[in-house]
Order: structure tokens, then sequence, then C-alpha cells
């Protein structure tokens, strides 16, 4: 599993975004340039990636430092590369940043777990030691490149999103990553408001590109009608759980026949990704249950 696949997406000379595309989990590495500096964000996946998208962002249009690194929440695949960047500040939500020990355990343990999958070695890897925590908006620039980074939980307890007004652009972490299939880890209600929030800002922002941390970029109308999908499936999934309960099934069958419905719902095969769909019932099931 060593052998890297990667591919790096730049765009015109005043475009100041670089994706740098893993085909591990089709993760997103982010990369800003502006005129005086850079900033990576969620920095990752392997060591060789990580040296590829700094390198670029170090010598792409010109010399320049990577001034910050964004990590807009805990979880493992986020915060490989925080330390890829020596020098450079490294800025994460508050609820992030002071994680209890318990929790940051678990995050360690899922790099490690990851590094033994990709045969990569990281032994100095820590938890990451934060020079900005912010509570509901950062906000820096790197030369004509204004970024904003905007508290946002539902996907996470823990996850922001970074708006870049320059080039319209709004990096949504693990938000539509798939649109039609919601990637909540934490409250369902939570990940609905923040969908809604985003539907908000992307009409007072005229946000025109949205950049996920997995998976494609959507552009233009696909937008607003990807939030929608996703605001979708959840008030589907409602229907689907309750009526499963309503039939007298105990609730792991109703979970489980409500999450295998939503696949024959979204007609095609999307191989281990429709876990998902088990996991945000459950999600649904807790709701339902208060």
């Amino acid at each position: 599993m060593s052998n890297s696949g990667a591919w790096l997406t730049a765009g015109p000379a005043d475009d100041p975004l670089i994706v740098l595309r893993s085909d591990f989990w089709g993760y997103n590495s982010i990369g800003i340039i502006g005129e005086d500096s850079a900033c990576a964000v969620d920095p990752g996946v392997r060591p060789g990636e990580l040296t590829r998208l700094r390198r670029s962002l170090e010598t792409r249009r010109g010399q320049r430092l990577v001034s910050n690194v964004v990590l807009t929440h805990s979880h493992h695949d986020h915060i490989r590369g925080w330390q890829a960047f020596p020098g450079a500040r490294i800025s994460m939500p508050q609820v992030a940043a002071e994680k209890p020990a318990q929790a940051r355990q678990r995050i360690l343990a899922a790099v490690r777990a990851i590094d033994e999958h990709l045969a990569v070695t990281a032994p100095e890897f820590t938890y990451p030691l934060v020079d900005e925590a912010f509570d509901e908006m950062l906000a820096f620039d790197l030369g004509r490149c204004p970024v904003e980074v905007h508290f946002l939980p539902g996907h996470s307890n823990c996850t922001s999103v970074v708006h870049l007004p320059s080039c319209k652009t709004l990096l949504t972490a693990d938000y539509l990553v798939m649109p039609g299939l919601p990637y909540c880890r934490w409250e369902v209600e939570s990940h609905e408001d923040a969908l809604r929030t985003l539907l908000r800002w992307c009409g007072e922002w005229g946000v025109e590109r949205i950049v996920p941390a997995h998976n494609e970029i959507l552009q233009g109308e696909r937008l607003r009608a990807a939030i929608l999908e996703d605001l979708e499936y959840f008030a589907v999934l409602r229907e689907v759980v309750a009526s499963e309960l309503a039939c007298g099934r105990d609730r792991e069958s109703a979970v489980r026949r409500a999450a295998k419905r939503m696949g024959v719902r979204r007609g095609r095969d999307i191989g281990g990704r429709r876990r998902q769909d088990l996991d945000n019932a459950r999600r649904v099931l807790g709701v339902l249950g208060n």
C-alpha cells in the first residue's frame, strides 16, 4: 500500500487555490497562494504528498513561505500533515484544540492505523500544537488573498469551513464530500443546521465553487443542488426509520432495513461507503427515540 497516487490541480494565475487529490479516500489537500505567503488547509495524507504540497506552495508563481496551516477539525485524516510546514502558524477551532486526553488518544490511534495501512511511519507525530484557537471566526490575509475560517459544527462538534472571498470559494471540510450521502459523525440536527447555513452563505457570499475534503469539486448550479440533496436525504431517512419502527420492528432491525432502503433509493452501488447509511440511520434513530 506504499505506492502513492496524487493529482495536483491548479487554475489560472489569478486563482489562489491548488488542490492535491490523493488516491487514498479521494482526499483533497488544499493550498492557498497569496502575494506574500501561502496557507495549507487540512494537509495530508502520505509524507510524499505533504512534501509535494509544501513545495508547490513555496515555489508556484514565485517564492514564498507557508505562513499558515488551518486544520478544519480534529478527525485523524485532517490533522495528519500539521507538522510538515515548519514555522507555520497552526490554527484550529477551540473545541478541537481542547479535545480531552481520551479523545486525543482515539484520534492518534486512528492515525497509527492509517499509517500501518499505508505502510508509512511517523514516529514523531503528536496531536496538533495549536498557535491560534478560535471560537466563531478566524481571519488573516496572505497578501491580496483574505482567508476567513468559520466555525460550523455539525459533521463533528468541532468542524469549521474556510471562505476565500477573492475567488468566491468555500472549502467545506467533510460537508458535501458525496452529495446524497451526508457524512454525519455527530448530531443529525446539527448537521442539517450546518447545511442550511452553507446554503445561506453560498447565497450571501456569492460562492461559485465548493471544495470538500474528499472527492469532486462542485461548481455553478451543482452547489445548491448538492446541499439540497443532503437535506432531502435526512428528511427521507427520518420517514423511512419512522415507518420501520411503526411496523413493530426492533430498533436494530429498523436501522438496518432503513439503511438498505436508502441504498435502493440511491440506485447505484457505492461499495463500502454504504456503511454511512447505517451510521446515519442510527443517528436518526437517536433523534426519533428522544
